[in-house]
């Protein structure tokens, strides 16, 4: 009996919920990989258990470093390629060449007990993506004065599986527009849901400078910008718009 209420009482494992990139494809040059979970795991993810296929159901060697990253909530949990790899001239690119290759495809495995069940994700491979985040590209869906309609931002390539509370509105009065706020459509769009109804003015998205993409590239530079790496985004990216 008391193993049974044990057993009972024991926690639910916490499941990946989502990997992100969560569309079909994503560029050669991807640096992270996010596991999105209903709960925190009660250890540090095991990188053993995470591997890469190729089409042909080989192992990819050498993929990832050894080092998963826990949110601050512990919900999602970033896993990280080579960047060495990723980098064009740099030592292990030039000895072992790009994880991923355009143009085949890969699987992704995660079967840490700590999940309950084994995840997979598959991606077509896709041509590198090497230019800094430029927000005058996005595209914006505006919603009908006097609805709470969803508005929706939509960006030609996918943002970090995190970066939903990185963008905010401020409305016609000046101050942060309360709402709920998701990445839909593989990460390739924002959805912004008003606490009240849209009124009539003009409107301002404001994007944090830690924004990036799942290959690094950030508002102020691309990954393999030189310097990137030590070069701080200082300045939030902006876009305004009218709701008549």
């Amino acid at each position: 009996m008391l193993a049974l209420l044990t057993l009972l009482a024991a926690p639910a494992a916490p499941a990946a919920t989502l990997v992100t990139p969560s569309g079909d494809a994503v560029p050669e040059n991807l640096l992270r990989i996010g596991l999105h979970l209903d709960a925190p795991l009660s250890a540090a993810l095991d990188m053993v258990r995470v591997t890469l296929f190729d089409d042909n159901g080989a192992v990819i060697e050498h993929a990832f470093l050894d080092l998963p990253l826990a949110s601050a909530d512990g919900k999602s949990v970033t896993l990280l390629l080579d960047p060495g790899r990723i980098k064009t001239g740099v030592g292990p690119n030039v000895a072992l060449g790009p994880a991923l290759r355009a143009g085949q495809g890969v699987r992704l495995r995660v079967d840490d007990p700590q999940l309950g069940h084994a995840v997979e994700k598959r991606w077509r491979v896709e041509s590198s993506l090497r230019s800094r985040i430029e927000p005058q590209h996005w595209t914006v869906r505006l919603a009908k004065r006097g609805s709470r309609q969803a508005l929706r931002i939509g960006f030609p390539t996918a943002l970090d599986g995190d970066a939903a509370p990185l963008l905010a509105l401020q409305g016609p009065d000046g101050r942060r527009l309360a709402g709920s706020a998701r990445l839909a459509d593989g990460e390739r769009e924002w959805r912004f849901t008003p606490a009240s109804a849209w009124r009539p003015g003009t409107y301002l998205l404001r994007i944090h400078p830690r924004l990036e993409d799942p290959q690094g590239n950030r508002l102020c530079s691309a990954f393999e910008q030189a310097g990137q790496s030590a070069q701080q985004c200082g300045e939030e990216g902006r876009r305004e718009f009218i709701i008549e």
